[in-house]
């Protein structure tokens, strides 16, 4: 019964949050254009410990998409000021991130949640993450080669 328990353990801790198969790539995907009344916020996620759980973002305290490893959610934002929330799951234990934008219509904003797993120098493990405002042309390049849509809540 043990080794059926321990079995189990590792299976779930082993696990990793990834995009359902059929999401599209950047390139593939209805990614829509600014207007002259609305920018675009692109919020991605690449590789980002712990690996295996999605995070829930939120767009001005409003569901806006549930964030695998390696995937992307865009969303019509109004101008003005907006923020961007990043949560994990309670049971990855580790904090959440926030960002605020102010959007102009006409704009395109790729928001990168990034992070990385760091070690102490007494050998113990902890993350780190962020969120950050990423330039047009870099952000769009990075979510080309690493990601896939997921759909938007908004």
């Amino acid at each position: 019964m043990k080794y059926i328990i321990f079995l189990l353990l590792f299976l779930f801790m082993s696990g990793c949050a990834t995009v359902p198969e059929g999401a599209l790539a950047y390139d593939k995907a209805d990614v829509g254009e600014p207007t002259s009344e609305k920018g675009v916020v692109v919020l991605y996620r690449k590789m980002v410990p712990p690996v295996m759980y999605s995070v829930t973002a939120t767009l001005n305290g409003k569901a806006f998409s549930k964030l695998p490893n390696k995937s992307f959610v865009w969303a019509y934002v109004e101008p003005g000021k907006h923020e961007i929330k990043i949560k994990w799951p309670f049971i990855a234990t580790t904090p959440g991130e926030t960002i605020n934008l102010n959007v102009e219509p006409g704009k395109y904003y790729f928001v990168e949640f990034g992070g990385s797993t760091n070690v102490s120098g007494v050998g113990v493990a902890y993350n780190t993450h962020d969120l950050n405002l990423d330039s047009p042309e870099y952000g769009l390049q990075d979510v080309k080669e690493c990601c896939r849509q997921m759909p938007s809540q908004l």
